[in-house]
């Protein structure tokens, strides 16, 4: 250590470019670190605003089988949305392969998300039997607000998607906070259907 000393005390002019390149780099690691902290910000308001989308689309939805549309819709542009802010390029394979995949998910969890609604629902007086529609709205917000988080968890520490590993995360994180997301869904869909009485 003693010998590195005295070399870079008999050389100014590497002492002066190594305290340059360690300021550089502590500048390029506070960059990334706000970066960072920026993305997840937007990344989190983007998914609380398709989760609302999902909400009022699935409400909005009147013929049969339009909600699919409208979801798959919105499922799409969300991950573009999400892709775009990392930076990242997705394939219309890749989106189809993870919405495909989250579907899958979705089934086998639809009793559960439903009951979850339904309790959720069941919180504000004289609304706790509110009609199917209201359940489906309330579970549509919840399968989005998880695939944002899943997806984003994906793209923060991978940096590409990975339609599987999204899935898969997708799965891990359904079952997470699900009552506070359903309560904060069922204020959204208590909101419109007053709107909807009072046009």
């Amino acid at each position: 250590m003693t010998a590195v000393q005295r070399h870079l005390d008999q050389d100014p002019e590497l002492m002066e470019s190594l305290r340059e390149t360690a300021v550089l780099m502590l500048v390029s690691e506070k960059l990334d670190q706000a970066r960072d902290r920026f993305r997840e910000q937007q990344a989190d308001e983007l998914v609380g605003r398709y989760a609302r989308r999902a909400v009022v689309g699935a409400l909005a939805a009147v013929a049969p089988g339009s909600d699919l549309l409208i979801q798959g819709w919105l499922g799409t542009q969300m991950v573009k949305e999400l892709a775009a802010l990392y930076d990242t390029k997705v394939g219309k394979v890749d989106t189809e392969l993870l919405l495909k995949l989250v579907q899958k998910h979705v089934a086998k969890a639809h009793t559960l998300l439903l009951a979850v609604a339904g309790n959720a629902l069941k919180a504000f007086p004289g609304i706790g039997t509110l009609a199917g529609g209201g359940l489906h709205a309330i579970a549509y917000g919840i399968i989005f607000r998880t695939l944002g988080r899943a997806l984003t968890t994906t793209l923060a520490t991978r940096g590409e998607l990975h339609p599987r590993q999204t899935a898969k995360a997708f799965e891990e994180k359904l079952g997470e906070d699900l009552e506070t997301s359903a309560r904060s869904l069922a204020k959204l869909v208590i909101q419109q259907g007053r709107s909807a009485q009072q046009r």
